[in-house]
């Protein structure tokens, strides 16, 4: 009888313990939305030829709030999500996964802090290898309302190159 009710005693604090933390929180929203997006460049734009831009995925947004409803956290995670860039004259094209995740939490003082962890983009060029590539983390602040908008880079590691090596490597692979 005593190992019975004792028994009892374990679940009953084991059960109260794990929805403990979880009694105030609220539940997270989230959203995701279909991306099938087709951007058309013309020449002097990115490359010296034209180019067309296609986006194509899932893109998951995740909104966390305290249980005032205040935001604490957002992530972004794109699924099967491949960004493809064709050179208009020739019809040559590469493609690079991305996947995220990007995570975003308020600061307090109208910035957030930003971290990519992970593939922001890699370009792999048949015959070549490697040529390119986003894929560490990156941790920033930027503006609230433009969370993508880098102020200050806190944090970069793994393997890391400017926007403008990435389009002066895609453009020369695509020429």
């Amino acid at each position: 009888m005593k190992s019975k009710a004792l028994g009892f005693i374990v679940i009953v604090l084991a059960v109260a313990a794990a929805t403990a933390g979880t009694a105030g929180a609220t539940t997270p929203a989230v959203t995701e939305v279909n991306v099938d997006r087709t951007i058309p460049l013309p020449a002097g734009a990115a490359c010296s030829f034209p180019i067309t831009i296609h986006n194509e995925g899932i893109r998951r947004t995740t909104t966390f709030f305290d249980s005032s409803g205040n935001v604490t956290r957002t992530t972004v995670v794109l699924i099967g999500f491949t960004q493809t860039v064709t050179n208009d004259l020739t019809g040559a094209s590469l493609s690079t996964p991305a996947a995220g995740p990007a995570i975003i939490e308020p600061n307090g003082d109208g910035t957030v802090t930003t971290f990519v962890p992970g593939n922001d983009g890699r370009i792999v060029v048949p015959g070549t290898g490697f040529v390119y590539g986003d894929v560490g983390l990156i941790v920033y602040t930027a503006p609230e309302a433009s969370p993508f908008t880098q102020l200050d880079v806190l944090m970069l590691t793994g393997h890391y190159e400017s926007p403008d090596l990435y389009l002066d490597a895609l453009c020369a692979s695509l020429s």
